[in-house]
């Protein structure tokens, strides 16, 4: 298909008013983009929030009675039902993002432009997300970035059309029924490399209904519901997973879990990092997960989910806030003397050629490609290769789900707060992966 370069996403067709974006996020200055992470002021209240930025008075003081009913009109077109004056903190992570929507159509845009790659909502909070996306399809144009179009499960309209952004501009789009014509571009010019075959032995590590919560919102999962096996030799990819990589390692999300681990058909305790090393289930990231918590003593400080949990317990951050995890290394490391560095490249290298010596039962990691040159890529993959070739059970997750292609026998993604269908065999491979990144049937 011709590629459609599009430098502006005000380029779109006519009438084309909810658009579900794969390959990341447009870039366009201006306009209004909603990322995971919450932007609302916590402490003020639902109204405020909305029209921050967008106030409007006369003379010197703002009249709380004209602010209070536009705000009511916004938060109406979202389809969220609260008033004004409801204090931020009250809501829950989905209402949170609807004021959010509110608070973008505010400014009256043209466009508003959604990340939802990351989000782990439930079956339920899917549902109400998606219908207030749909009603703010009706006031402006909404792009919706997402790892799948499962992920964007529309309840009272389907998206309009299907677009690949590459490098911050969309270049290309089709309706949702041609879709297909889209996983050339969603593969790329590289092929699946061939798996190697790989002799499997009996299963090592079983999940059995295995749960995670949030380290700071215990009652909110974000995992739920995964069975699992993996067998020795074997390497499962799991794309976006990674609280549940963090939970079987020692429960250091910093969240409950829940459910039934076996190790080599025996059931296993592996609820801190302690049990689990030595029941020989290890775990190694370049890139693992953290949370910034803003300022303690005057520091900025960015912490592992375990120790978010352990400050949240001693009531010295507000439980209320969202906390999601970052895998990116925090701009707020730097600003701390002598604060612990990430383990280097030729560090995790060497810890896996050690791995692969003395095999563990369990190898997990997370975000073993990311920031390395192709040459790096290759000796990587091979050390990890390595490992299922010494009988070890390998668990590999990363983000982008493309890094797994090549190298695992098994890939699951998660979808919201699920493990959806798991691709094998010859759907485990590039065009596997996009093709079912642009199926809408999955089961979540």
């Amino acid at each position: 298909m011709k590629e459609k370069r599009m430098p502006r996403v005000g380029d779109l067709p006519e009438g084309a008013r909810l658009i579900a974006v794969l390959g990341g996020l447009p870039e366009e200055a201006g306009i209004p983009v909603l990322g995971a992470e919450s932007q609302l002021l916590p402490f003020q209240s639902v109204g405020d929030n909305v029209l921050l930025g967008s106030e409007s008075s006369s003379g010197f003081f703002l009249r709380r009675g004209p602010l209070d009913r536009r705000a009511a009109e916004l938060l109406a077109q979202v389809g969220l039902a609260v008033p004004p004056s409801t204090p931020a903190l009250d809501l829950d992570a989905v209402d949170r993002r609807i004021v959010e929507l509110a608070r973008a159509l505010a400014r009256k845009p043209e466009t508003v432009l959604v990340d939802d790659r990351q989000s782990r909502f439930t079956a339920g909070e899917s549902d109400r997300w998606s219908n207030a996306l749909a009603r703010t399809a009706d006031h402006a144009r909404v792009l919706v970035a997402v790892d799948g179009l499962a992920d964007l499960r529309q309840v009272s309209r389907p998206f309009d059309l299907v677009a690949i952004a590459h490098g911050g501009d969309l270049v290309t789009w089709t309706a949702p029924e041609d879709a297909q014509e889209l996983i050339g571009l969603l593969v790329g010019e590289n092929p699946s490399a061939p798996r190697p075959v790989r002799l499997l032995g009996p299963v090592v590590l079983e999940l059995e209904n295995v749960a995670v919560s949030h380290p700071v919102r215990q009652d909110r999962l974000v995992v739920e519901n995964v069975t699992l096996s993996v067998r020795g030799g074997e390497i499962v990819g799991l794309g976006g997973a990674q609280d549940l990589v963090l939970g079987i390692f020692g429960a250091s999300t910093g969240g409950t879990v829940s459910g039934t681990v076996r190790l080599d058909g025996q059931s296993v305790d592996l609820s801190t990092v302690d049990r689990a090393i030595a029941a020989r289930v290890l775990f190694i990231s370049e890139h693992p997960p953290t949370y910034d918590v803003g300022l303690i003593g005057g520091i900025p400080t960015s912490v592992s989910g375990t120790s978010l949990a352990r400050l949240a317990r001693l009531g010295i951050i507000d439980k209320r806030r969202e906390y999601l995890p970052r895998r990116a290394p925090s701009m707020l490391l730097d600003a701390i003397p002598g604060a612990p560095s990430r383990p280097s490249t030729a560090d995790m290298n060497q810890v896996l050629a050690g791995w692969a010596a003395q095999p563990p039962r369990v190898a997990l990691l997370t975000e073993p490609f990311s920031g390395l040159s192709p040459a790096e890529v290759e000796e990587r993959r091979e050390l990890i290769g390595n490992l299922a070739g010494a009988g070890v059970a390998v668990i590999l997750e990363a983000s982008d789900a493309m890094q797994l292609v090549g190298l695992s026998d098994r890939i699951l993604l998660q979808a919201g707060t699920r493990l959806s269908t798991e691709l094998v065999g010859d759907d485990a491979t590039a065009q596997g992966l996009a093709a079912h990144r642009l199926r809408t049937d999955l089961q979540r």
